[in-house]
């Protein structure tokens, strides 16, 4: 399971900065079904050997997903009872206002991702739900640390030797360090975008933007917005904002210094 939601990209555009959406290449998607066996394959030889790290993600709550499921029926998105999350998912098309309004919605259900070490017996959480099975993340060692320590943990395993000691100590620590790195990453990212966005946008205070409203309030006083061009994400003041439709918004604020940008629905 995967949400096929194209990223926002900072790139150089004229001697200075713009922000585009870029999808996945279809090499990067091959790149991630090998990832993707690796880390089954990964989890398995640890679970076998009683010692790793495992990435895991509880299940969805079922009322979670049957609010997904009026959702989609709001979107018009076709959901057959028989039919999972993850076939109604890889059926649609990003491109279309509505489908992208439901797949930000159905983000909701990728939640409580974390690592879980385990030293003899197996977690009794050993599941990604998203991958339907036991994974976890070794194929990043360079960049991620979480992958350090599972890997060495795997070639240990794999040549039938004890796993080094300094690996197996480091093992209970991780999970924390990495979801500290995690956000702290996420942060920076964000801000990194906001930061552009508002940039972009400083001068056009006051000026209407064609957007397709992806996200709504529970009090439907609000939402969030994505502009058609540039493809700047924002909150959005005005009642009644029909999700997934097209709509006319006002630019109320863009601040670089506080990374915000903000948009009024326009009559």
């Amino acid at each position: 399971m995967s949400l096929p939601l194209p990223e926002q990209e900072v790139v150089h555009a004229g001697g200075g900065w713009a922000l585009k959406l870029r999808g996945d290449l279809a090499t990067e998607a091959w790149n991630a079904q090998i990832s993707l066996l690796t880390g089954r394959a990964a989890a398995r030889l640890m679970l076998d050997g009683g010692v790793g790290l495992l990435r895991t993600m509880p299940p969805a709550p079922a009322e979670a997903v049957e609010r997904l499921r009026l959702a989609a029926r709001a979107l018009g998105v076709s959901w057959p009872g028989d039919a999972s999350y993850g076939d109604i998912v890889r059926a649609l098309d990003p491109a279309l206002p509505r489908h992208a309004a439901f797949l930000h919605d159905a983000a909701g259900l990728m939640r409580g991702a974390g690592y879980t070490a385990f030293d003899g017996a197996p977690p009794e959480q050993a599941e990604h739900a998203a991958v339907a099975a036991p994974y976890a993340h070794v194929t990043a060692p360079i960049r991620r640390l979480a992958d350090r320590y599972a890997t060495e943990v795997c070639l240990a395993l794999a040549a039938d030797r004890p796993v080094p000691q300094w690996a197996r100590e480091a093992l209970p620590h991780l999970p924390e360090a990495m979801q500290r790195a995690l956000r702290r990453g996420a942060d920076i990212d964000h801000a990194c975008v906001d930061l552009v966005e508002a940039l972009l946008l400083r001068d056009h205070v006051g000026d209407v933007f064609d957007a397709v409203v992806v996200d709504v309030n529970g009090d439907r006083t609000g939402g969030r917005v994505q502009l058609v061009a540039p493809p700047v994400f924002g909150r959005c003041d005005g009642e009644g904002l029909p999700l997934g439709e097209q709509v006319r918004v006002r630019l109320e604020e863009a601040d670089p210094a506080r990374r915000r940008v903000r948009f009024s629905r326009a009559s």
